[in-house]
């Protein structure tokens, strides 16, 4: 009965660490500082075909919040490469191409529909133009 106790705890060891390794990559991360920024429409594509660039900008706060427009909610960074926007119903969620682009894809209407954000260049605090 011991040898099989001992057998059985063995087993589940490397099971119980493997299992909370795959709970950790998978946990939502709240804010990223480095997502931080005013994002700006940059691409539109409907059915594949380049549309002129009307989306209001995104801006993504360091404290987990964003806002577009009026509309203000919290972000959640997933698996490390999808943005979820909690109150957003047009949007939700959006793949993370680098730290300089968010693009939502999302059938509207019966299309396939394409947003591609970049992210704005902001200079850095102190900056002085000569």
């Amino acid at each position: 009965m011991q040898a099989y106790a001992k057998t059985l705890g063995n087993l589940c060891k490397p099971l119980m660490l493997c299992a909370l390794g795959l709970v950790a990559t998978a946990w939502p991360a709240r804010a990223q500082t480095y997502l931080s920024g005013t994002y700006k429409c940059a691409k539109v594509e409907i059915e594949g075909k380049s549309k002129p660039c009307s989306a209001p900008s995104i801006e993504l706060y360091s404290d987990g919040s964003y806002q577009i427009l009026s509309e203000r909610g919290t972000y959640e960074i997933v698996a490390g490469r999808w943005l979820v926007l909690s109150t957003s119903k047009n949007r939700g969620k959006a793949r993370l191409d680098g730290s300089k682009e968010i693009v939502f894809e999302f059938v509207s209407g019966g299309r396939k529909s394409k947003i591609t954000y970049r992210q704005k260049y902001q200079r850095p605090p102190g900056w002085v133009s000569s």
